[in-house]
């Protein structure tokens, strides 16, 4: 159980500060935790936490009705919609934060079908988010020889590390969950890492100086996503506490290039802190690492997860390329 109590003083959405410039904090409210949402890399260790196959009963549902799939309607498929609420409910709220579906079974799925069950999942989830200006609600996951470096997009390299929460520089408020439904893996590499906010949080707890800072606002660059008028960048924190439940939003590229966008450099203090917390993200033994298989399915909460990949090594065939869909989620409101 984590132990920190954090309260921001506003006004008019500016933070108070005391005399010698801190941000204030003092003990409000506890940031709760349960153990299964603090892991590390001995999570490999035990699938059974976040690697599901689905019931026969629900296989024969999905293969008996696959003529409605693309019809993409959660009430055509009512055993498989109580598993996935099921599965929200037991690892993505209150366990590890991600699970895996074996697509074994889907075998005998085309790549329309296995997009139309990824598009069902989330809308079981909630809402789905535009991801671009485009306007895309599902966008393909594919190398297009671009890189980071020149203002690619992630998604469109083949370039891995690079732990981030997805959405952050679109979204002030990022999306809930994120949904990935593999095609085809990669030839060699490209297999998906997952590190808990809780854990990182929890990895921090003897600099309170630098955690302070991480939980104030930051420039994260929108990388040209923003639209005529608007700024340039987000503005918000890294860690947020939010009736007790941590917000954790990270890619420390977007938070170098927004702070050049607006002309604002890190102070020492802010860059002692990102390069603290990247220490923790360099170790490796605080990372899950998941290879998924044609037709898998994998669904994450990126309120307080972050994730990334390895590099990979792609195959010349086109029809073999890695590919995968990815949804971006926003929980529904009661």
């Amino acid at each position: 159980m984590l132990d920190f109590y954090f309260l921001w003083l506003k006004a008019h959405d500016r933070f108070y500060k005391s005399n010698n410039d801190r941000l204030v904090v003092v003990i409000l409210e506890q940031l709760n935790c349960n153990d299964n949402q603090v892991w590390d890399k001995t999570l490999e260790d035990r699938p059974e936490k976040f690697f599901v196959k689905l019931d026969l009963s629900i296989l024969n549902e999905l293969e008996e009705k696959k003529s409605l799939l693309n019809n993409e309607n959660p009430a055509d498929f009512p055993l498989f919609t109580t598993k996935i609420k099921q599965l929200k409910d037991q690892i993505l709220l209150d366990g590890c934060g991600f699970f895996i579906i074996d697509g074994s079974s889907f075998k005998n799925f085309v790549t329309s079908e296995k997009k139309s069950l990824c598009v069902i999942v989330s809308i079981i989830l909630g809402d789905l988010l535009k991801q671009n200006k485009k306007g895309e609600l599902i966008v393909e996951i594919k190398d297009l020889g671009k890189s980071m470096k020149t203002g690619a997009r992630y998604h469109q390299t083949r370039e891995g590390g690079s732990y981030h929460t997805d959405g952050s520089h679109i979204y002030s408020n990022p999306p809930d969950y994120v949904g990935l439904s593999c095609i085809n893996p990669a030839k060699n590499g490209g297999e998906s890492k997952f590190m808990s906010g809780y854990t990182i949080h929890q990895s921090i707890q003897s600099r309170k100086d630098l955690l302070e800072i991480l939980y104030q606002r930051f420039h994260h660059d929108k990388r040209g996503e923003n639209n005529v008028g608007e700024p340039p960048t987000q503005f918000e924190p890294i860690f947020q506490s939010n009736n007790g439940k941590l917000r954790f939003r990270y890619q420390r590229e977007l938070i170098e290039n927004g702070h050049k966008k607006v002309n604002q450099p890190l102070s020492e203090k802010q860059n002692n802190a990102l390069h603290f917390l990247n220490k923790i993200l360099d170790n490796d033994d605080n990372a899950i690492t998941c290879t998924l298989k044609s037709g898998d399915m994998m669904f994450s909460n990126n309120n307080w997860l972050i994730h990334g990949r390895t590099s990979f090594e792609d195959f010349e065939d086109e029809g073999l390329r890695r590919k995968l869909f990815r949804a971006w989620i926003r929980e529904r409101e009661n």
